[in-house]
């Protein structure tokens, strides 16, 4: 019972901190900020993390770099165009947790991507960040190479230039609805079947 409750309260930290951090970045939460909404002391704070900055970084893994590597998702079903829709599905899923998550925070896709930014000025996570992102999207690149190899993607396109211009879709939309304040997972389902389907229609075999 003891080691669960420690791991809720240092779950519970990780959630918070990151709502927090959303809402008026890195710089501008303090561990007293932290105590308040979670209720805990500071010593309970400290027996999980050594500083603001570890808090930080348990935010980054938890809700950055984990969430740009959906290891338990399968893209690889054999149908291109049906790989995509579970790509896009994923990012909607994946912005409907922040908004859910940022409840001490506003316009949760917008303050999603500043916290990306704001990681990739610190020095110490740069790489990792840079890291991140190139994974999500190598994952993209694997169904594009799947649906070249499936001969489903016109075979005088290239695998680069596709690979580039879904992952500018998926960030395009997400970034045109960034003021939205709620039901981002439905506002972004609709819009990416929209682009997408627009989209394939020109680069798919049929």
């Amino acid at each position: 019972m003891g080691a669960k409750k420690s791991f809720d309260s240092k779950d519970n930290i990780i959630r918070v901190a990151f709502s927090l951090f959303l809402k008026k970045g890195f710089k501008e939460v303090t561990i007293t900020n932290i105590m308040d909404v979670t209720k805990l002391s500071k010593g309970a704070i400290y027996h999980h993390f050594k500083s603001k900055e570890e808090i930080y970084a348990a935010t980054l893994e938890t809700y950055y770099f984990e969430l740009l590597q959906p290891d338990g998702v399968d893209f690889n079903s054999g149908n291109f165009k049906k790989d995509i829709e579970v790509l896009y599905y994923y990012v909607a899923e994946l912005f409907h947790n922040i908004e859910n998550i940022s409840k001490y925070s506003d316009y949760p896709i917008r303050n999603y991507f500043s916290f990306q930014l704001e990681s990739e000025k610190n020095t110490a996570i740069r790489g990792q960040t840079i890291q991140a992102v190139a994974e999500f999207r190598k994952t993209v690149e694997g169904i594009v190479t799947n649906g070249f190899s499936n001969n489903q993607i016109k075979s005088d396109l290239d695998i680069k230039t596709i690979t580039l211009q879904i992952v500018g879709l998926i960030e395009g939309v997400a970034v045109h609805h960034s003021t939205l304040k709620d039901n981002v997972k439905d506002v972004l389902l609709k819009r990416y079947k929209l682009v997408f389907d627009s989209f394939l229609s020109f680069i798919c075999t049929e």
